[in-house]
């Protein structure tokens, strides 16, 4: 009985030897990708830099004025670009085209409305990106440097110059999607690694060098932001965490939602992108989410998986003490 009690404890403790050694070399591995993905991040940093050196400054279309304001913010959700995308009807000159136009219909509501502050969440998914799903390579009218080093930081740098001399601050919040990614689902990558996050970069550095004064950021390498609006939390996410296949997933953001509530305090709306279709309304007693549409037309993800026409929109909302007092959806 000894000998049996002495062969099993030896067997356990090899065992434990095992396992240990099976940690470590896991352990090694992910070293090993975390100081791959550190060195890229800084690689990265340097081509950034290194390419903002000579850039000429973005000058608004006119100049900063004393301006009288209203006592209400304003805030808008830019979201699902995928500058670079190919369909029948949409593609990178045909995003400039509408984020131009955007622009000009935001500039004509700050005009009338005048808040005091200008909010804006970048919701992720600006770029298509180039290998999150296999024949991709096929379906994109340029490649990801240019997406996220150039188109985009361009149009978010266009927006915030143009809207700059029409309210005394803008802030400016940002989180990554999925189409962001530096590789394939569940591959271990890096949130530091995502290009919306390096587009996101590029656009403050534009700003910066275009020396806009009344202009904050806030760059989350986190999976959401919570943005204060006239005295509102705004939880603001990507979308891609919530499954569903309907047309407007409200079972899957209800759920996700009252999990999100729970464990995150001081938020009294959620947005959500991803989507492709634009929706709103309450969830519950004292939840009101917004789910933001892209400036993309004939989208077959919106098609196939949400069985919605896909129209380009994006958000204009307002708000005061008191809350929301106007959702506006600009059709592009």
């Amino acid at each position: 009985m000894d000998d049996f009690k002495v062969d099993v404890w030896a067997e356990s403790i090899d065992h434990e030897v095992s396992l240990i050694k099976r940690l470590r070399r896991e352990i090694k591995k992910l070293c090993r990708k975390i100081e791959q993905q550190q060195t890229t991040a800084h690689l990265l940093r340097t081509a950034v830099t290194e390419a903002m050196k000579g850039v000429k400054p973005l000058k608004p279309s006119r100049k900063p004025a004393k301006l009288k304001t209203n006592p209400v913010e304003a805030w808008l959700c830019l979201s699902d670009w995928q500058v670079g995308k190919v369909t029948t009807t949409y593609n990178s000159k045909i995003a400039v085209k509408r984020i131009h136009k955007l622009t000009e219909e935001v500039k004509r509501y700050l005009k009338t409305e005048k808040p005091k502050v200008l909010h804006i969440i970048l919701q992720g998914d600006m770029v298509e990106g180039e290998a999150i799903f296999a024949g991709q390579p096929f379906e994109i009218d340029s490649d990801l440097w240019k997406q996220a080093l150039r188109t985009v930081p361009e149009l978010i740098a266009h927006v915030v110059t143009e809207l700059s001399p029409l309210v005394p601050k803008i802030k400016v919040a940002a989180v990554h999607g999925n189409h962001g990614r530096s590789g394939a689902k569940h591959t271990g990558h890096s949130r530091r690694s995502n290009w919306d996050i390096v587009s996101y970069e590029t656009a403050k550095l534009l700003c910066d060098v275009s020396g806009l004064k009344n202009v904050e950021w806030d760059i989350s390498t986190h999976w959401y932001v919570i943005q204060q609006v006239a005295g509102h939390g705004i939880f603001c996410v990507h979308g891609d965490q919530i499954g569903g296949g309907s047309p407007i997933p409200l079972a899957g953001i209800f759920k996700k939602a009252q999990g999100w509530q729970m464990n995150i305090p001081d938020w009294q709306y959620l947005s959500l992108g991803h989507f492709h279709t634009h929706a709103s309304g309450v969830l519950n007693n004292d939840l009101y989410f917004f789910l933001s549409g892209s400036p993309e037309s004939d989208n077959e993800f919106a098609k196939e998986c949400l069985a919605q026409g896909g129209a380009p929109v994006q958000r204009l909302c307002f708000f005061d003490k008191q809350g929301l007092i106007s959702e506006n959806i600009i059709r592009l």
